[in-house]
Formats: C-alpha cells, sequence, structure tokens
C-alpha cells in the first residue's frame, strides 16, 4: 500500500531535553523549535513503526527472473485445517517431487494478501490436474496462529497453508514484503518471484512458465 506525508510534517532535528521532545520542523522559514510531551512522542514512535509494519504490504506487482535457475530450498510446515489437509499435519517442499509449487507469503491482516486470495484458491483448482502444488505461508511478524486458521475458514482455502513459525522460510526465500509469490518448476527450481498482488491471468502466465 503506498503511503503519502508531507514533507514538513517530518523533523529534521528531534532532541529530548527535561522530559520533553523538540522537533525542529522542515519547511518553517523561521525554524522555531515544537515542544511536545514524551507521551506524544511515545504515539509518534508507534505510528512510526506500525506504518513501516504495514509498508511492506503491497498492491504493486513487480516481477524477478533469476538470471540462473536455483534450487529452492527445502522446508516443513505443520499445517492448518481445511478440507484437503488435516490440522497439525506437517509438509515439506520434498513431498511434491515431480510438480511445480506455487508458494504464497502472505499474512492475514494484509489487505492486498486478502485480495488476490480468492484468485488463488481458483487457480489451485484450476492447475491441479497439470501437476501444480499451491502452498501459503503465514507469516506470523503481525498475526497470529489462530488468526491464520480464521483466515483460511473464511475464504475456503482448500490447498495447504501453514505459519512459518520460527521465521526461516522467510529468510531462506528472502521475502520482505507481503503479498509475495514464488514460482517453482516441477525440478523445484525458482523461475520467478513476484512482489506484490496477483489476479487470475497473471498467475495462469506465470504458471504455464514455470510448467514449461
Amino acid at each position: 500500500m503506498a503511503h503519502r506525508a508531507r514533507a514538513a510534517a517530518y523533523p529534521s532535528v528531534v532532541q529530548i531535553e527535561d522530559g520533553d521532545l523538540t522537533m525542529q520542523m522542515i519547511g518553517k522559514s523561521d525554524r522555531r523549535p515544537a515542544a511536545i510531551s514524551m507521551a506524544a512522542a511515545w504515539a509518534l514512535l508507534a505510528a512510526a513503526v506500525a506504518l513501516l509494519s504495514v509498508a511492506g504490504c503491497s498492491n504493486s506487482g513487480g516481477e524477478a527472473q533469476p538470471a540462473e535457475l536455483k534450487q529452492a530450498p527445502g522446508f516443513e510446515l505443520t499445517l492448518f485445517g481445511n478440507q484437503n489437509h488435516d490440522e497439525g499435519s506437517t509438509l515439506s517442499l520434498s513431498d511434491l517431487d515431480g510438480k511445480a509449487v506455487v508458494l504464497n507469503f502472505w499474512y492475514p491482516s494484509c489487505p492486498p494478501c486478502r485480495l488476490e486470495m480468492p484468485d488463488l484458491e481458483a487457480a489451485s483448482v484450476k492447475h491441479a490436474e497439470a501437476g501444480v502444488a499451491f502452498v501459503g505461508i503465514q507469516s506470523l511478524v503481525l498475526d497470529t496462529v489462530d488468526d491464520g486458521q480464521e483466515f483460511i475458514d473464511e475464504f475456503g482455502i482448500t490447498y495447504a497453508v501453514g505459519p512459518d513459525a520460527s521465521g526461516d522460510i522467510l529468510i531462506d526465500y528472502d521475502v520482505s514484503g507481503f503479498p509475495t509469490t514464488i514460482f517453482l518448476n516441477r525440478d523445484h527450481q525458482v523461475v520467478r518471484k513476484w512482489a506484490g498482488i496477483l489476479d487470475g491471468e497473471k498467475l495462469d502466465e506465470l504458471i504455464a512458465e514455470a510448467l514449461n
């Protein structure tokens, strides 16, 4: 999601003296400092942290094709319960040998993640017979495991989905924004990495590439 702010709203100099936070504002011709209480300062800091967290959630789409195909890191995922998977069962990448794989990294309170989820579910059903497996991997940075199960129930997701409890899968796949979707060919080499929201048409295009 894009966020805009006026330059004049940001401080160029920040000082804390005698329990007050003093900000020298950009764009002010008289350069007079504005003093606010520490409570307001902490509120400002909390808002900044929240903004940075949400900034990792993006509507914009962008793709990267690796210069050379590299083997995808292995992982093991404990799954949420849904129509096709028992709660608490496990899935490893090696369990999907011979299949192209679509890895979708998401979290429940990410608006673009919510927007693309129906298209991901539809594509998982559409391409199942062609040997394509979808796997959803939830980040736990902002939301809980219970939030994830509620999300799966709400959207009726039937493919394999589970939380990245340790955060290791996100690190191994170099995921820094959400949603991010990574496409693996049948040999489990990374073919494409897409940052941002996907629709059904783009999913079909990138899946076809992974199958070739």
